[in-house]
């Protein structure tokens, strides 16, 4: 699976938002100075919030679907679901596309 278009917010128009309903879906990454960036989602309800990362960033699938990409203290990237119950994978620096990954956590406009 690759990832593209790396941001720091996004508004998906059409999310499912459980049984036949769908509406939008509002992504942001929050910063704290101190713990660093966590992905946030917000539909109807309470916002949806990751625990914390040294960087954050919300991507594109190249299956058309959207996903949260985090680089931990540890040097570990995490790849979650956009539905933010599950992490889809996670790449060691052992990993062919470790530097490709990285390079989606570069600098990005807010």
């Amino acid at each position: 699976m690759t990832y593209s278009n790396p941001r720091l917010w996004a508004v998906i128009e059409n999310w499912p938002l459980g049984r036949d309903q769908r509406g939008p879906a509002r992504f942001s990454i929050e910063k704290d100075a101190k713990r660093g960036e966590r992905a946030v989602r917000t539909t109807t309800g309470a916002p949806k919030k990751l625990t914390y990362a040294l960087k954050a960033r919300i991507v594109d699938g190249d299956d058309g679907r959207t996903y949260l990409a985090m680089l931990s203290g540890f040097g570990l990237v995490s790849i979650m679901r956009g539905d933010m119950k599950y992490q889809e994978e996670v790449v060691h620096a052992t990993d062919p596309r470790y530097r490709e990954l990285l390079a989606l956590f570069e600098v990005v406009e807010d």
